[in-house]
């Protein structure tokens, strides 16, 4: 399987709800976290081999614009990076979040 960074949303805007519902899913933890750059609250999981995944707000900036503007009925984005097949399948199976982007890594 190729390396893959693959983009998921939520269309709530409860973004510990997302959170207990990801690692309920993936059985991980998140680490909370805050950041300016991130709009606030988010979330951080890092495991072996590059696998990554966060939880943020998909928010407005200063100027009026989404972070990610392509998705604006997803209030909350899962960022997932060098997922396996299995990371992948099980967050394709939850019915609440919805697949936006996959895109090879280089």
């Amino acid at each position: 399987m190729p390396d893959r960074f693959n983009l998921y949303g939520f269309r709530g805007d409860d973004i510990d709800e997302v959170e207990r519902l990801i690692s309920d899913a993936l059985g991980v933890e998140f680490t909370p976290r805050e950041s300016s750059f991130k709009g606030g609250k988010y979330f951080s999981h890092r495991g072996s081999d590059r696998f990554e995944v966060t939880i943020e707000t998909n928010f407005t900036d200063d100027e009026g614009i989404l972070s990610v503007p392509e998705f604006p009925l997803h209030s909350t984005l899962i960022f997932v990076s060098y997922a396996t097949s299995e990371v992948e399948r099980r967050l394709n199976a939850q019915g609440e979040i919805d697949l936006l982007r996959s895109e090879v890594i280089q």
